[in-house]
């Protein structure tokens, strides 16, 4: 991480302030209550800023964590260290076939709260009813551009058009 020059006149804390208590908290004293939770590392689109043509090597199965294993990180995130909304995130976490379990459980263990997510939309018509009904909060749609050469030219993937369907 950057450290601010020592001319700068800042000082910098070396560890974790006293008194800070439980939970998340930095060095500055800062108490994090958000969990951004990456579910996979696959996606659907190839976007010119994110990722080759070609596609990357994706992880082993085993390599990413399970359902059991999501649950139990926000449930030790809730419990112990003050997590008071979650954004799951990826890759794309519509690609990941248990998504709409992973969020009736989490719904069921913590019915308040705040459960979003980040995606690129392409399947959202499919799943939103689902997604829903599971106890998701609220989506954001990650769109580069409305005109359609453009979305296409930055992803590689002509999928406006069920980008803006799941955003229907």
């Amino acid at each position: 991480m950057p450290q601010p020059r020592e001319d700068a006149g800042l000082s910098v804390p070396a560890a974790r302030p006293a008194g800070a208590g439980a939970g998340l908290v930095d060095r500055y004293g800062r108490r994090a209550t958000d969990m951004r939770l990456s579910l996979t590392d696959k996606c659907n689109l190839r976007c010119t800023y994110c990722m080759p043509a070609e596609g990357l090597e994706w992880l082993a199965k085993q390599a990413v964590m399970s359902a059991e294993e999501i649950v139990r990180i926000v449930r030790i995130g809730v419990e112990q260290l003050g997590v008071r909304e979650l954004r799951l995130t990826g890759g794309e976490p519509l690609v990941r076939h248990d998504l709409v379990d992973i969020i009736a459980e989490l719904r069921r263990n913590h019915p308040d709260l705040p459960i979003s997510m980040t995606t690129n939309g392409v399947g959202l018509a499919r799943k939103a009813a689902p997604l829903k009904a599971a106890g998701l909060t609220r989506i954001n749609v990650s769109l580069d551009s409305l005109h359609e050469e453009t979305f296409t030219k930055l992803t590689r993937r002509p999928f406006l058009d069920q980008v803006l369907a799941g955003v229907d």
